[in-house]
């Protein structure tokens, strides 16, 4: 989030302590810790919702795929078994044919 260094940190509390003075610092100090933890949390929460709304998008995506290659292989296999089909028809046909005679 922020970078600081040890020095600007201290500069900060030091202009803090004269300004706010010494009685309301620690307080002021909570309140700006309790902001900051609320701010990670927020920001945490939203990540991990954007997350899993990335991730749902991507297993829908998966799932129409799949959907589409089990149609393509449930076609290939109707087209086999009508192949199939047809060959024990044009097999049998002329046996038929040679009973009958």
């Amino acid at each position: 989030m922020f970078e600081s260094s040890f020095l600007e940190m201290l500069l900060v509390g030091v202009i803090a302590l004269l300004v706010i003075g010494p009685e309301r610092l620690p307080g002021l100090a909570r309140k700006a810790g309790r902001l900051v933890g609320k701010a990670r949390a927020f920001i945490a929460t939203t990540r991990a919702d954007i997350e899993r709304e990335l991730r749902t998008e991507e297993m829908r995506s998966m799932l129409n795929k799949q959907e589409e290659e089990i149609r393509e292989l449930r076609n290939l296999m109707q087209q086999k078994t009508d192949d199939i089909r047809h060959s024990i028809e044009d097999t049998t046909t002329p046996a038929n044919d040679e009973q009958k005679r």
